[in-house]
């Protein structure tokens, strides 16, 4: 099995969420062939640092803790191509966060559940898991 984290998936698995995972996701996640996480969430996450809108202490940036996520929780990064971004403007307007369009795009393509706590995401047919 693959799966997607979106954003706050991948702080709730690292701890840098008030919303933690539950059981079944932790275990979906230990069990799948691959867990990806997309290279939005990175972007996301460096803007909500920079606005002071998150704290990812012991790190002193956003690109040393994402180094660290990926390589403890042997993460696979997707990269966003160009198609993504134009097919994730596409979609339906259920979500107006542009970074998680982004990963509804990448989990529809790829036929694979999402670990996340937002329920619109049930909204565009995605499969999820919290």
């Amino acid at each position: 099995m693959e799966l997607i984290l979106d954003t706050c998936g991948l702080l709730g698995l690292a701890g840098f969420s008030d919303q933690k995972l539950g059981a079944e996701a932790r275990r979906l996640i230990a069990e799948a062939e691959t867990v990806f996480v997309s290279s939005c969430s990175l972007f996301e996450i460096a803007v909500k640092h920079k606005k002071g809108n998150i704290d990812i202490y012991p790190y002193d940036n956003t690109k040393l803790f994402w180094r660290a996520a990926v390589g403890e929780y042997g993460l696979s990064e997707l990269f966003v191509t160009g198609d993504v971004f134009y097919e994730s403007t596409r979609l339906p307007d259920h979500h107006g966060d542009p970074f998680d369009r982004i990963i509804i795009e990448e989990a529809l393509r790829r036929r694979m559940p999402v670990i996340t706590h937002d329920a619109v995401f049930d909204k565009y047919g995605v499969e999820t898991i919290s």
